[in-house]
């Protein structure tokens, strides 16, 4: 078997793990992934198929993601005692039984609930990958191809979701996420043991243990950015609706968002890490998601709001490598990476919830000002921490 990892260099920076290692790491990622990326059809399929009302969609995917807040919280807990590897296999049987289960309930209310939890804990369990990737030697590039990987695979899974809904119903897509879990139980022994990498990394440390400001900065950053992200996406699909566009072109401009915008942002993140400044890719970015969010809210035809959303999916995906390249500059141990993504599960499980709440006593207009507010108090967190990174970097180098 090719090794997991090669050694560290003389100067003790991170080690980096195999091609094929790599490739292990990437795919439980992307399989912990998959039902966010097409969180928007979800909650149109619930609506739609199921005949739940739009807040009751949006308590399905906010229960998802509560279980994955649970499980992201048990993984960096449990992750230096039993290693990664016996982590991802939990993880990925949760997900297993999560999301087989779930296709014969789906017209119960409550057991749907526990059901997606149970499934999101397992996706929560794969933050001990965002460690993996943020302790290698090229932490941004690893992140971008990361980024790609979950930017591809929505698009052929929207792509292929009214079929799906056609022959199986919501059912369906629960039932491709279980099976392409399963098949990632084969890669298993290719997943790096943290139990040995950490022991090897202890000898020389690339920097201090995290302080206190960096982590609430890490953790403001995260929630605001992710709670404005989710309010809108979750809604998208009913957004659409209620422009009196079919699911197929709901599920046309998310699948085309994703495969344009999505693969288009993430080069145009590896083409700029180095070469722009990171505060004008982040201003850039957060002004791109805001405009974004309210011309979806304003447009009402086909081809426009198939535009919007390929720019927003663009934006987001412009600023998602920078943004975990940036927390693992600060730590290159990838302890940050690691709470950031914790952090990321509960703000994507208040998201929905809030964005529920605000458009059962308001209207998309004031979902659009929360979003924008949350965009402002994201760059405002980043401009304090994009120092810190500098310094952390300066002394590693």
């Amino acid at each position: 078997m090719v090794a997991a990892v090669k050694a560290s260099d003389s100067q003790g920076r991170p080690l980096e793990p195999s091609a094929f290692a790599l490739l292990a790491i990437q795919c439980v990622l992307n399989v912990g992934s998959l039902s966010f990326g097409v969180f928007p059809l979800l909650v149109d399929g619930f609506v739609r198929l199921a005949h739940f009302d739009v807040q009751s969609a949006g308590w399905c995917i906010t229960a998802e993601m509560v279980g994955q807040s649970v499980g992201a919280a048990l993984g960096l807990t449990t992750v230096r005692r039993v290693g990664s590897r016996n982590v991802v296999i939990v993880a990925l049987v949760l997900m297993i039984v999560g999301n087989g289960l779930t296709i014969v309930v789906p017209s119960s209310f409550r057991w749907l609930l526990a059901l997606r939890a149970l499934a999101g804990a397992g996706c929560g369990l794969t933050v001990v990958c965002i460690g993996l990737l943020a302790a290698t030697r090229h932490a941004a590039r690893n992140f971008a191809i990361f980024n790609m990987a979950t930017v591809l695979s929505p698009a052929a899974f929207a792509a292929a979701m009214p079929l799906l809904f056609r022959v199986l119903g919501v059912g369906g897509v629960f039932a491709v996420i279980a099976g392409c879990a399963a098949l990632c139980l084969g890669m298993i022994p290719l997943i790096p043991d943290s139990r040995g990498e950490r022991t090897q990394r202890r000898e020389k440390p690339a920097v201090a243990s995290t302080s206190f400001i960096q982590s609430v900065l890490t953790c403001t950053m995260t929630v605001t950015y992710f709670v404005s992200l989710t309010m809108f996406w979750s809604y998208a699909g009913n957004i659409g609706a209620g422009h009196h566009l079919g699911v197929e072109a709901v599920s046309s401009a998310v699948g085309e968002s994703w495969l344009v915008g999505g693969v288009s942002g993430t080069l145009a993140a590896m083409l700029v890490a180095k070469r722009v400044p990171l505060t004008f890719t982040i201003i850039v970015s957060a002004i791109g998601g805001a405009a974004g969010t309210y011309a979806a809210i304003m447009v009402g035809s086909e081809v426009a709001f198939s535009f919007v959303l390929t720019a927003f999916v663009f934006f987001w995906n412009v600023m998602y490598p920078i943004q975990m390249g940036l927390f693992a500059e600060v730590d290159p141990s990838g302890q940050l990476a690691m709470l950031a993504w914790f952090v990321q599960l509960i703000a994507c499980a208040i998201g929905p919830a809030l964005g529920g709440f605000v458009l059962h006593v308001s209207s998309y207009n004031v979902l659009g000002l929360g979003c924008a507010l949350g965009y402002l108090l994201f760059v405002a967190a980043t401009l304090m921490l994009a120092p810190m990174a500098r310094r952390s970097s300066a002394r590693v180098s």
